[in-house]
């Protein structure tokens, strides 16, 4: 077991690569780039993931083991490392910061949950999920920002909507006072992303411990795909199911929450149209034209990451069974 940290890294960063080369609708692949982003982006982007993932999992291995406890394994100090190697030389492009968000707590406690279970165990890693999102400290959040302010991330927070707040500007990364305010109210990254739950996907999805992910998003990229030669298959069906079910968070970021409404109805469209997603069928190309257009702003980007998580969790557990 002792190649566990090094397998689950190159198990991550190989799901980055599934995600993004499958052709995916409104999202950059192997064929299709966006004006200032293109496939190549997203490659660098896994590439230079790999040191980052490998100590997550090392701290997952260690946390098992009883080398550290959960607050030592400083979940916001690792996605700081991840983005410093990602977005801070080679690559520049914001390509992967939702995915890093999602990774590096699942990384961690998958590395914990195979290291005790000697397989991928659901119950376990939800276990070693809920403890080191539950003893986050304020640290954490300050390396969160910091990784916030590296990544430049894109779009901007429509206010407008009725569960935004002050306690929401208090925080927002745009407020020059954000990072004294943090420590003033010594907000720990597990209380940042449940206050933040109700206006961001990914939060809602660290504040319920990955809920969606583990009880809905996997199980049915697992139903939809039993090994690599149908994944990609699985991987595209997965994203067009989910973004039906759910509204995507950064297009309703980017231009609210009416038009991802919209969006969800054309997926919803597609997905009635056939068992099989035909990449060839007039309603999944209209839908992709849609999605690329107006500069690219209706990209599910959200829908893709919460994807790729549930690669990652497919691959591990074809590996370790």
């Amino acid at each position: 077991m002792s190649k566990v940290p090094w397998t689950i890294a190159s198990l991550a960063q190989l799901s980055v690569l599934l995600e993004v080369s499958s052709p995916k609708p409104g999202n950059v692949n192997r064929l299709r780039a966006f004006s200032d982003t293109g496939y190549r982006h997203f490659l660098a982007s896994a590439a230079l993931l790999g040191h980052g993932l490998y100590i997550s999992a090392k701290r997952g291995v260690e946390l098992v083991s009883g080398k550290i406890v959960p607050k030592e394994v400083k979940l916001g100090e690792l996605i700081l490392l991840c983005a410093q190697d990602v977005f801070g030389g080679l690559n520049r492009r914001n390509t992967i910061l939702g995915t890093i968000l999602l990774y590096i707590p699942v990384v961690v406690s998958s590395a914990a949950a195979i290291y005790e279970t000697r397989l991928l165990h659901i119950p376990t890693l939800r276990k070693w999920i809920t403890h080191v999102i539950d003893d986050t400290t304020t640290q954490d959040t300050l390396d969160l920002y910091k990784a916030f302010l590296l990544a430049s991330p894109g779009g901007n927070r429509n206010r407008e909507v009725q569960s935004w707040s002050e306690i929401h500007d208090r925080y927002d990364i745009n407020n020059p006072d954000v990072l004294e305010n943090i420590r003033e109210d010594n907000v720990t990254l597990q209380e940042l992303f449940k206050l933040s739950s109700d206006v961001e996907s990914l939060s809602r999805e660290w504040s319920t411990y990955f809920q969606l992910t583990l009880d809905e998003v996997f199980p049915y990229l697992d139903k939809m795909s039993s090994d690599l030669e149908n994944l990609e298959e699985g991987v595209v069906r997965t994203f067009l199911w989910l973004l039906s079910k759910k509204p995507d968070g950064l297009i309703i970021k980017k231009v609210g929450l009416e038009k991802a409404i919209e969006v969800q109805r054309l997926a919803q469209q597609v997905m009635q149209e056939s068992q099989d997603i035909d990449e060839t069928s007039t309603l999944f190309k209209e839908l992709d034209t849609i999605l690329r257009s107006d500069g690219n702003r209706l990209n599910p980007g959200t829908t893709a990451d919460m994807v790729s998580v549930a690669i990652l969790l497919k691959l591990l557990q074809m590996t370790y069974r």
